[in-house]
């Protein structure tokens, strides 16, 4: 992790999702900012003391069943109640969660996992295989997983210790699949005997329990003192319920609360100038990117598309279009994603030689194209800078802004573009997530609205979620990067950060890729 400061301290989110994983991540660049004054000895001693935090949850949480919705709110909370087979930690890595290791069939469609002994609900039941089996099962029948369980076929218990989990297929990210916020291990009796009070007032084997969830107020939550980690050191905390992220920022401001995930880019500058507050932010997994349809008269044109690519100045794109908060991409994939090369390099800004490929391409006098949009400022704002870009080599872009459900059907279901600004999120932190886009099969059947199809790339796609050597893969990921750039399949732009802001005397806060927060490691 790096570290730097503003002031004292100088300048992840990252993030990242809606979403959860599998495999091991690699790539992950996580910056910290803020300020932080010297505490005096009285000071530190009073700070010292306290045990108890109040985070601010920006909007109520539906649910405490994460099997049962996809929603970051709902995670901040459940993943201090619950634990998993696999943890996601903070630094993008897997490490063993409740079961303790695991192993691979010959095929790679069978895991087999060794579950710690001795492992406590909150209730005061020991875990056993029965609650593992009964949690996978609860998830792969959820409407609401299926971006993680998909793949997964069924689970069996072998003994008390051990379960094996069977795939329909091998799947290199089948590991931060297991290690999904969506797939918590649940206590069998308790959940099965009433799941809608279970929802309300869970029971987990994590390092918090569940104390009182006043609506519309706060959720309280407890140190486990038998978590099989140990104590954390952090006894008390408490969710308070906040309707917006302007009033999360001010209360944090005031002392009301201690910590905030993703506080408004408009409350950026001010926090990081705080001196009370420290402010860290890391890339999510997450990528923009400029949509080429490869049905398009124009565009099916690989001289235009390049010259295109060369037009783009990304340091000024993210300037102009996320007032600076985000870092230039080279790739497909999320840099926070396995299988991310990080010393990869596409095309880099050069205006003349983007006039001499628009000359080549057949358009000496250069040409007028439609660049579609929608008021989000996720597309619109971007879209006005690469318009403007586009003027300098010779290409007269003129903007549509549509209303979103008639962009997004012109895009995705008629195809009816030229070249748009679009973006796309992990489902997990690995790259096989570009596999919906870009495999010809998606063409028809899913996102592949590049229109894109070459059995080359398919072939790679295929390797990369098929192989369960996560070496092989990066070699896979980087010979995918490669052909992109060679074809122009899509332009990467950029990345989005994602912030965390905090009272600059709390310890152990970093950002992830995936918005996940793990009180445990906090401390005063």
């Amino acid at each position: 992790m790096k570290k730097k400061s503003i002031c004292i301290i100088s300048l992840i989110l990252i993030a990242m999702m809606l979403f959860t994983g599998c495999g091991q991540a690699g790539g992950n660049d996580v910056t910290t900012t803020g300020n932080s004054a010297t505490p005096t000895e009285s000071e530190t001693e009073a700070v010292a003391k306290r045990t108890d935090l109040n985070l601010g949850a920006i909007g109520e949480p539906k649910t405490l069943d994460p099997t049962q919705i996809s929603d970051l709110v709902v995670f901040y909370v459940t993943h201090q109640i619950y634990n998993h087979l696999i943890d996601n930690r903070t630094d993008g890595n897997l490490v063993p969660g409740v079961a303790e290791s695991w192993t691979y069939s010959d095929d790679g469609t069978e895991i087999t996992f060794k579950l710690r002994q001795g492992v406590k609900f909150h209730n005061g039941d020991t875990m056993t295989a029965d609650d593992v089996v009964y949690s996978f099962e609860t998830a792969i029948a959820s409407a609401f997983t299926k971006g993680v369980t998909a793949v997964m076929d069924s689970v069996s218990k072998v003994d008390e210790n051990t379960v094996v989990l069977k795939l329909k297929h091998s799947y290199g990210p089948i590991e931060y699949c297991v290690a999904s916020s969506q797939i918590p291990i649940l206590n069998k009796k308790a959940h099965e005997a009433d799941p809608e009070g279970y929802a309300r007032s869970p029971i987990g084997t994590g390092p918090y329990k569940f104390v009182e969830w006043k609506s519309g107020d706060k959720i309280i939550l407890t140190a486990f003192d038998d978590y099989y980690k140990g104590a954390p050191a952090i006894k008390d905390v408490t969710f308070k319920i906040i309707i917006d992220g302007s009033t999360a920022v001010v209360a944090l401001e005031n002392g009301e609360i201690d910590i905030i995930d993703t506080p408004p880019k408009t409350d950026r500058q001010n926090l990081i100038d705080n001196p009370d507050i420290a402010y860290y932010e890391t890339e999510i997994a997450s990528t923009v990117f400029m949509a080429i349809n490869h049905n398009s008269e124009l565009f099916s044109n690989k001289k235009l598309r390049e010259a295109v690519s060369y037009a783009i100045d990304k340091e000024s794109l993210i300037i102009g279009a996320v007032e600076g908060i985000g870092t230039a991409l080279e790739t497909p994939m999320a840099k926070s994603t396995f299988g991310w090369p990080e010393d990869f390099k596409n095309k880099q800004y050069d205006v003349e030689k983007a006039k001499q490929l628009l000359i080549e391409a057949g358009y000496p006098d250069g040409l007028d194209i439609v660049l579609k949009t929608n008021e989000s400022a996720t597309y619109f704002k971007p879209t006005e800078v690469i318009q403007d870009q586009l003027r300098q080599i010779g290409i007269n872009a003129s903007i549509s802004k549509m209303e979103r459900g008639a962009f997004w059907d012109d895009i995705l279901t008629k195809r009816d573009y030229d070249i748009v600004v679009s973006a796309a999120t992990a489902t997990y932190p690995d790259a096989d997530y570009i596999y919906s886009t870009f495999h010809s099969r998606m063409v028809t059947e899913g996102r592949n609205y590049f229109n894109y199809s070459n059995p080359v790339l398919d072939d790679l796609l295929e390797r990369g979620r098929l192989s369960n050597d996560q070496e092989e893969r990066k070699q896979i990921y980087r010979e995918i990067c490669e052909l992109f750039e060679e074809d122009v399949i899509s332009i990467p732009l950029y990345t989005y950060m994602t912030p965390i802001a905090a009272n600059k005397d709390l310890k152990g806060v970093m950002a992830h890729p995936t918005n996940r927060m793990f009180v445990e490691d906090y401390s005063w």
